[in-house]
């Protein structure tokens, strides 16, 4: 149970809008999460003020343009505010931000994305609403027990959703994969379901944020399957993309270290600390 509820917190999403959301958002809103997915892995080698000052920046000037360009306002501003949201919240933990009222402020926007999705008919809302709706529930649900069993099934399903939504959603796949990773084998979980969908999402990444993710989970479930040559060539795969190194070159430790990038996430200060006395 421990490995569900720390896990299933460290889902990661980027992407690209297809054809399944025209119609459903705007185009303004598609190609702003197209450059957020890849513009919030560079900030990743940055330093936590740097990142948190470019995302607050980002969001207040995507925002300030929103209703001019929106065909669905109220869709398009939960989608934006979760993704930034979701980024400035990794970022501020890692500098030790307040996390009470962090993860206050994850209840608010998942209860209002799902009250959202709720009162919708589904072919009026776009894959990313999915997607974004399952990074926050993981998100908040991270570190309650209540939350993890109240929740999780739920993430999933978003993410399910997502998928139904865009068949060819990398973004989808990669998140769904990192749930069936966490999630144990009598929950529905297992490492051979993860590959498959890690496999899908290389297939469908068609920018390089989305190549990036896929890339880094397709390397660390070969780490975990003792499959060492396939991991590293992913990881340099993805070091190639050129979107900054500082998140690569952590992985590489850990796996020199015997770690997998999910074992990180799981238990990121122990390592952190076993890293430190190198």
């Amino acid at each position: 149970m421990k490995k569900l509820l720390l896990g299933l917190g460290f889902v990661f999403f980027a992407g690209f809008i297809f054809a399944s959301d025209a119609g459903v958002i705007s185009d303004y809103t598609r190609q702003k999460i197209d450059e957020f997915v890849t513009e919030r892995i560079k900030l990743k080698s940055a330093d936590e003020e740097t990142a948190l000052n470019s995302i607050e920046h980002i969001k207040n000037e995507t925002l300030s343009h929103l209703k001019e360009n929106a065909l669905d306002y109220e869709q398009e501003e939960c989608i934006l505010q979760s993704i930034y949201f979701t980024e400035f919240y990794e970022h501020a933990l890692n500098s030790k931000g307040n996390q009470k009222d962090l993860r206050d402020k994850m209840k608010k926007q998942m209860e209002r994305n799902i009250k959202l999705i709720e009162k919708r008919s589904q072919n009026k809302i776009s894959a990313w609403m999915y997607l974004v709706t399952g990074d926050v529930t993981s998100y908040y649900m991270t570190r309650s027990l209540t939350a993890t069993f109240l929740y999780g099934f739920k993430v999933k399903s978003f993410y399910e959703k997502s998928i139904e939504q865009d068949k060819s959603f990398s973004s989808g796949y990669v998140n769904l994969g990192n749930w069936l990773f966490y999630a144990p084998g009598i929950f529905g979980g297992g490492k051979d379901k993860a590959l498959k969908n890690y496999k899908k999402g290389i297939k469908c990444a068609v920018n390089p944020g989305e190549q990036y993710l896929a890339f880094i989970a397709y390397s660390q479930i070969n780490y975990e399957n003792k499959k060492k040559d396939v991991a590293l060539e992913y990881l340099e795969k993805a070091r190639g993309l050129n979107l900054g190194s500082k998140g690569i070159d952590l992985i590489q430790r850990c796996n020199e270290k015997g770690y997998s990038n999910f074992q990180y996430l799981r238990n990121r200060s122990g390592i952190d600390e076993e890293l430190e006395e190198e």
